[in-house]
């Protein structure tokens, strides 16, 4: 297995988190009805609650079955932006780490996500770098206009 998806996430959970310093100085950015900090307690939700236990689940060879994950309701407000952006960092730092101590055996064992059907490790890493992608796009579009 190549190890580029997981340089690509791990460059993108840098970028996200980077673009997201760069944007902070203005307390009033929102993309939709999310503010900055949101946006980074939302992705270290994602990874913690989502991604790595599922990912580890999915190695572990039980063929597990998910549900579709959304904590687009969650109130993120009794966060810290740094401390989500750090929550975030260590979060995926773990499921690097983790992923890069599997077999290519492990990483091709399935589980099966009532959206995306049958997904191995790599495809579960696969999603998670696009859902980084999404909110790398919004805050990018924020970032944008803030320049102005």
């Amino acid at each position: 297995m190549s190890d580029d998806l997981l340089d690509a996430l791990a460059a993108s959970q840098q970028l996200v988190a980077a673009m997201i310093r760069i944007a902070s100085g203005d307390n009033a950015a929102r993309v939709g009805a999310w503010n900055l900090r949101d946006i980074a307690a939302h992705l270290a939700a994602s990874d913690r609650e989502a991604f790595e236990p599922r990912v580890r689940a999915i190695a572990a060879g039980d063929e597990p079955s998910f549900g579709f994950y959304d904590n687009d309701e969650t109130d993120f407000g009794g966060v810290q932006l740094d401390d989500a952006l750090a929550e975030w960092t260590a979060t995926r730092g773990r499921l690097l780490d983790f992923v890069r101590g599997l077999s290519a055996d492990e990483r091709r064992r399935v589980g099966h996500h009532e959206r995306y059907g049958e997904v191995s490790v790599d495809r579960y890493l696969q999603i998670a770098l696009d859902h980084d992608r999404g909110h790398l796009r919004d805050v990018e579009k924020l970032a944008g206009e803030l320049a102005r």
